[in-house]
């Protein structure tokens, strides 16, 4: 307006006729282009939008967790002796790859004096087989003293059983020889050496971890408080940070730990976006769920004063609606105060919002 009244000073100065009319025409469309402001106002607000719903929810409390695999084992030596080779820590392997070798030369030696002791049995049980089989001929022409017959039968029978002990032996000493390589029990990666090459192992010492990382599982203790709402197929919230995934209960151990008072519990975790080791947290519900209305926790906006959020009317205008808020879970929070389910409120573009202020619906909250 100061412009304007600089312009009408203007034209009632002595200039000539034609600047007059030009300052009268410019004073004319600033004072339109006021009225024209003054009846629209500012521009809508573009906002999403979310709706007020009931769900049926329950009270939750966060306990911390674990992924953890469901395969994850120290590889122990069976057999005593220095190690000579040992897998690569990240080496990735299958089931039946060799992971590590003990030193087997002295087992290598048992097996070579074993088959000499199986040649040996051999070659004398085929000599009495003979001598018996020569015996009976003699025999039938009684030319033969029947004890003789007799002690090349029992010596014969000797020779079988020990036959089968030598060659049980053979097979022990083979067997010595197998298990001082280690194999792998399943499909996995070496997460860590516990020995390395040159050191001696000593049976059922281990020497390695082995850990499959692609079969995971979530474990959490929990308190025994929860036992009676927490069932086994249930599903539960597994948060990192802003992310979240469900995993299903897969077992719940109903004994409580003497100290802490919590109980163990395993959940089954589809596609794991986190590796195995990394810590999570769990909504583990505290009380029986039910029905409460809910809005998405994007709609809220926190002040130290208090929480409050905007309501959508029907005439698109932003109305500030004071509310008090309750349990949580997942994206959701109860709310009490002057709403009803079906309520639009905002979810993007409340925290500069002013009451009253006219709004356009750009979309809703992707959920």
């Amino acid at each position: 307006m100061d412009v304007a009244h600089t312009l009408i000073k203007n034209v009632n100065g002595p200039n000539n006729s034609a600047k007059k009319w030009f300052i009268f025409a410019a004073m004319t469309s600033i004072l339109l282009a006021g009225e024209v402001l003054a009846k629209d106002g500012p521009p809508a607000a573009p906002v999403m939008v979310g709706e007020v719903s009931e769900r049926v929810m329950a009270p939750t409390v966060m306990m911390a967790g674990s992924i953890v695999s469901r395969l994850d084992a120290k590889i122990a030596a069976e057999m005593s002796g220095r190690l000579l080779s040992l897998a690569e820590v990240g080496d990735t392997v299958a089931q039946g790859d060799k992971l590590a070798q003990v030193d087997d030369a002295s087992r290598q030696l048992e097996v070579a004096e074993t088959r000499a002791g199986l040649a040996q049995v051999t070659a004398r049980l085929t000599f009495f087989e003979k001598e018996l089989k020569r015996l009976n001929s003699l025999a039938q022409q009684n030319n033969a003293a029947r004890t003789q017959l007799e002690q090349t039968e029992s010596d014969r029978d000797v020779a079988r059983a020990d036959l089968i002990a030598v060659k049980a032996r053979v097979k022990l000493a083979q067997d010595r020889v197998a298990r001082s390589a280690l194999y792998a029990p399943f499909n996995g990666t070496v997460a860590q050496r516990l020995l390395q090459p040159g050191e001696w192992a000593d049976s059922g010492v281990g020497v390695l971890r082995l850990v499959d990382s692609t079969q995971v599982e979530v474990r959490t203790m929990v308190p025994l408080a929860s036992l009676g709402f927490v069932t086994k197929g249930a599903v539960l919230n597994i948060q990192v940070d802003a992310i979240s995934h469900p995993a299903r209960v897969r077992s719940v151990v109903p004994v409580g730990d003497l100290q802490s008072r919590l109980m163990d519990l395993r959940l089954d975790i589809d596609n794991s976006p986190w590796p195995a080791g990394q810590s999570v947290r769990i909504e583990v519900p505290t009380a029986r769920a039910v029905k409460m209305l809910t809005v998405h926790r994007d709609a809220v906006v926190t002040r130290r004063s208090g929480a409050y959020l905007y309501r959508v009317t029907a005439d698109n205008i932003a109305e500030r609606v004071d509310i008090t808020l309750g349990i949580a879970a997942g994206g959701y929070i109860q709310v009490f105060g002057g709403l009803a389910a079906g309520d639009r409120v905002v979810t993007v573009g409340n925290e500069r919002m002013r009451p009253g202020q006219q709004v356009s619906v750009t979309g809703g909250k992707v959920e």
